[in-house]
């Protein structure tokens, strides 16, 4: 796959003349363009260098993505270099790779790259006109400078020279501390607040912080003004310090020992590496692995899926490295200290970072080990509307660890078919780790039934709290069902020509192929056995809740992302991310089948890791509720026999040509169906490869809001679906009243 990143050759090149910069504008209709270079700045000029360059008119921040010795394309030259601010030619060779493989825009990726909080709109005047408010050196937001000089204005300013693009990182917050001035031996026998303060300074060393010294204190901001008059103390403004956490305990001898074992070997052989182990051991196997990277001199990168997780990780390692080693957090809630790390992990003063998925593209100065935890999570992927890139990291940690020679590791019990297919081709496994325990199973045949609860599944909820233990129902959706399946056999109604799950659209009364765009009523009899008796697959939280509740006649809690309420009941019904984060006497899962008949080509993957999750939660009893109880899917995953489900799983997806042996690419148009067709049809489909099999467009009729169209793009190669891909992202650029978003190799189609 092509991608505008130099060779070894050109990154060793001194004093480029020419030089190919990626402006950072998020579009796809700007590639890199050439400039050339000054004498006076070439021998500052690498890959990754950040460059002030000039396009119509304006100065624009930018990124050297390949350096020439001449090119007679550069017509314009590049004003200047912004000191402090670059990466590493590993990094934007990944940003090239992302760029291309997810076809998201190479700016976008850059800057993703590049430090959070950015100050792209801020200049230092050079050489002020006359009448200018500023003097030489000031510096100035752009948008004081547009109001003050005028578009035509500023243009002129930044045209003739007379100020510099100086793009910053954001500025440490401050914070004030009172110090004792040395010698200082002030008499404070009447003033008993005063004497307070200054004897609580210097227990703490001569130093401490205004706002934890005046309540220890018990005094007030007028205290420190007298000392500071009597010449006893001084108030002094000092950064922030960077949120970095030293190991506590100088390294742990438990918890981690066991899994050092095969972490030290793994980590000084480097590759990549997947390792089946319990959800509840992720700590431990995080624990040895970077205590393993960093004795050896280098830092390690851990991705986790959520905030959550990022602290608890990060108390966990504080207890489990050696002394003299730092950990820190990196996520969105960290506000500036978010650059702090990031600088930090740059310069190696930091030995592990623990982050989520934006911590993916962090520079690191002795890049050693990068973890993945919960690997298939695909929260560790970006949707859209939120923070990061739509890739999933450990896709980026894999690209990451072939051009840099950093060790990837690959944890959960439960591989995604995408990673375990590559055994094959160069990712190894380390040995598997079986759970501790395992509970009792109980599958209820829920054919030829029409109620939504067995009597099973209640007398289960009644056994448990008599018992006094507690009881996690699980239900996939807050909402709406999703496919039909027959009453008398469970088959459920699919697309004949794709295999996946028409998706119920009610009002129409039709099932829907979300791919191929094919239709069919909901009327009819079963084609396997003649039944006209159908219900729809899916059950809502707080139907089953209200049902559970009056059956047991007492209240049942619930833990939703947006609701909990009664969470300290005996019975609570929640979705699986917040109920199974828990362990539980008994789970229920009673509608195991929305999950296993999902629409989606990766759903029967999703449902075995929903079901094994459920087993991992479960002390004493996994209940299921199916209409399908011979599902090898729910058959392997209640018995925890990950590798038996692969290996039925992934024959089913090679003959379909579905991922992970077929790559697909899904076009979401917005815009009029005459727009859409117009765009497809004259500027997508001519341009596509021979090799690319497009489908579509399809409406998406079910979505509210502007029309929408989906077009599907496969092939067997995914360089050739990237390619496509990215024209298809190309067409927002090119056709007026049409917005596209571009999904690669999409978790859920």
């Amino acid at each position: 796959m092509s991608h505008p990143v130099v060779s070894s050759t050109t990154r060793a090149s001194r004093g480029p003349r020419a030089v190919r910069v990626s402006l950072l504008i998020p579009t796809h209709a700007l590639p890199p363009l050439s400039y050339g270079v000054p004498e006076r700045l070439r021998e500052k000029i690498r890959v990754g260098t950040a460059v002030v360059a000039p396009l119509s008119g304006h100065l624009r921040l930018g990124i050297a993505v390949a350096t020439a010795a001449e090119d007679a394309n550069a017509r314009e030259h590049l004003r200047d270099v912004v000191t402090g601010l670059w990466l590493s030619p590993d990094l934007v060779e990944l940003c090239g790779w992302v760029s291309e493989a997810a076809a998201v825009p190479l700016p976008v990726v850059l800057r993703a790259a590049l430090p959070p909080g950015l100050n792209t709109g801020r200049y230092r005047v050079l050489e002020p006109a006359p009448g200018w408010p500023w003097e030489s050196g000031d510096v100035v937001g752009r948008a004081i400078l547009k109001r003050t000089l005028g578009p035509e204005g500023l243009r002129k300013a930044e045209g003739e020279g007379r100020i510099m693009l100086a793009p910053a990182a954001p500025e440490r917050a401050t914070v004030e501390w009172a110090m004792i001035v040395d010698g200082a031996s002030p008499d404070l026998v009447r003033a008993h607040r005063q004497r307070r303060v200054f004897e609580l300074l210097k227990e703490r060393g001569d130093a401490c912080t205004t706002s934890t010294l005046l309540p220890e204190a018990g005094a007030a901001r007028s205290t420190l003004r007298e000392l500071v008059r009597k010449g006893a103390i001084q108030l002094i403004q000092r950064p922030e310090s960077v949120p970095l956490f030293a190991a506590t305990r100088g390294g742990e001898t438990g918890g981690p020992g066991p899994f050092l074992r095969h972490a030290e070997p793994a980590v000084r052989r480097g590759g990549a590496f997947m390792w089946r182990i319990p959800t509840a051991e992720y700590p431990d196997a995080v624990a040895a692995l970077t205590r393993a990277t960093v004795v050896g001199g280098e830092q390690a990168l851990v991705l986790v899926s959520e905030i959550g997780a990022v602290k608890r990780l990060v108390r966990r390692l504080q207890r489990a490295l050696p002394a003299g080693f730092t950990v820190a957090p990196y996520h969105s809630v960290l506000g500036r200290d978010r650059a702090a790390v990031y600088e930090a992990a740059g310069a190696g003063s930091v030995d592990v970072v623990v982050g989520t998925r934006t911590a993916a593209l962090l520079p690191l100065a002795r890049p050693g080990t990068i973890c993945v935890v919960d690997e298939p999570n695909e929260a560790h992927r970006a949707e859209p509307g939120y923070e990061g890139l739509p890739i999933h990291v450990r896709d980026v940690a894999l690209e990451r660890g072939r051009i840099e020679g950093t060790g990837i590791f690959c944890l959960s019990p439960f591989p995604s078919l995408k990673l375990f297919s590559q055994k094959r081709t160069g990712v190894r496994e380390l040995p598997p780790r079986p759970p501790a325990s395992w509970p009792s199973v109980r599958i209820v045949d829920m054919r030829r039934s029409g109620a939504a609860l067995s009597s099973t599944l209640l007398d289960a909820c009644r056994r448990a709290v008599g018992e006094g233990g507690r009881v996690g129902v699980v239900v996939n959706r807050l909402g709406y069902a999703t496919a039909v399946t027959c009453n008398g056999c469970g088959n459920v109604r699919s697309c004949p020509e794709c295999g996946l799950p028409l998706v119920l659209h009610e009002r129409a009364r039709l099932l829907v192929c979300n791919r191929c765009g094919h239709k069919e009523r909901v009327a009819g009899g079963c084609g396997v056995c003649g039944s006209d008796r159908a219900s729809p697959i899916g059950l809502a939280v707080k139907r089953v809740r209200e049902e559970i509740s009056g059956r047991l006649g007492g209240p049942v809690g619930l833990i939703t992302a947006g609701e909990r309420e009664l969470v300290d009941v005996p019975v609570v019904v929640g979705t699986p991310r917040c109920i199974l984060d828990d362990g539980w006497d008994t789970v229920i899962l009673p509608d195991a089948d929305s999950s296993l008949m999902g629409i989606g080509i990766g759903a029967v993957e999703r449902a075995f890791r929903l079901v094994y999750r459920a087993a991992e939660a479960a002390r004493e009893l996994l209940l299921v509720q199916t209409r399908l109880p011979e599902h090898y899917a729910l058959r392997e995953a209640v018995r925890g026999d990950y590798p038996a489900f692969a290996a039925a799983e992934l024959p089913r997806l090679h003959a379909l040509g579905y991922p992970p042996f077929g790559h697909l690419a899904s076009v979401i148009l917005e815009g009029s169906g005459e727009t859409v067709r117009r765009a497809v049809e004259s500027q997508l489909r001519p341009a596509l490869e021979p090799a690319v099999e497009m489908s579509g467009p399809v409406p998406l009729t079910h979505a509210a809001g502007p029309p929408r169209w989906r077009v599907l793009l496969r092939s067997g190669d995914r360089p050739v679906v990237a390619r496509a891909a990215n024209l298809a992202a190309r067409l927002s650029a090119e056709a007026r009243g049409l917005r596209v978003r571009v999904d690669v190799d999409p978790e859920e189609v």
